[in-house]
C-alpha cells in the first residue's frame, strides 16, 4: 500500500498528465466511440460521487466520495479535452442522472451498499480500460493517449479496492445495488458508443 487509507484517494495516476493532442475526427471510428464511451464514463463517476455525498449523512461515506469525486473530476477535464463537444454522446443528460442516482441510492441505504457499488463497478471499469487499451495499442493509438487510458485505470483500481477495504460486509442488499450498477454501467457504455 502507498500510505493512502481508503477514504482518501490519493494522488492520481493522471497528475502532470495533459490531454493528448489528436485529431479527433481522423481517429479509427471504433477509437472514437470508445473515447466517447470513456467521456461518458468519467462524467458519470463524477455524478456517482455527487449522489453519494448528497445522499448520506455518514462522514466517513462523505470523506470518501469527496476525496475519490476529485479524482474522477481530473478524468474527466482530461476527457473533456480530448473528445470535442460534437462527438460526446447525446445521451449525457440522461447518463448524468442515471451516475447520480447510482450514488445516490446507495448512500442512502448505507455505507455497506455505497462500497459495494463502488468496489464492483470501479472493479468493472478497470477491466473495462483494460480492453480498450488493448483495442487502442491494436490501432496503433498515439503514446500520449495510451499514457491517460492506463493512468485511469490505475486510479479506477485504487478506487475499487479503496472500497473493498472501506466496506469488507456486503448483506444481500448490497450486493443487488452493486450488480444493479455493475449491469447499468456495462449497458451505458455499449449505448454511448453509438449515441
Amino acid at each position: 500500500m502507498d500510505g493512502r487509507t481508503p477514504l482518501d484517494a490519493g494522488p492520481s495516476a493522471t497528475s502532470g498528465l495533459t490531454p493528448p493532442v489528436l485529431d479527433f475526427a481522423a481517429l479509427p471510428a471504433r477509437l472514437r466511440r470508445e473515447l466517447r464511451a470513456d467521456h461518458v464514463g468519467e462524467t458519470v463517476a463524477v455524478r456517482l460521487y455527487e449522489g453519494a455525498i448528497a445522499g448520506s449523512r455518514d462522514a466517513a461515506v462523505r470523506r470518501f466520495a469527496t476525496s475519490h469525486r476529485a479524482v474522477e473530476q481530473r478524468h474527466l477535464g482530461l476527457f473533456d479535452a480530448t473528445v470535442p463537444p460534437a462527438h460526446r454522446s447525446r445521451l449525457l443528460p440522461l447518463l448524468r442522472a442515471g451516475g447520480w442516482l447510482m450514488g445516490w441510492l446507495p448512500a442512502k441505504a448505507g455505507a455497506p451498499a455505497f462500497y459495494a457499488v463502488v468496489a464492483e463497478v470501479e472493479h468493472w471499469v478497470d477491466g473495462h480500460y483494460g480492453a480498450q487499451i488493448a483495442v487502442a495499442r491494436r490501432l496503433g493509438a498515439d503514446d500520449s493517449l495510451l499514457a491517460l487510458l492506463d493512468a485511469c485505470r490505475n486510479d479506477e483500481r485504487h478506487h475499487s479496492e479503496d472500497a473493498a477495504r472501506a466496506g469488507r460486509v456486503r448483506p444481500p442488499l448490497a450486493r443487488l445495488l452493486a450488480a444493479v450498477a455493475v449491469a447499468g454501467s456495462r449497458a451505458g457504455v455499449a449505448l454511448a458508443r453509438w449515441v
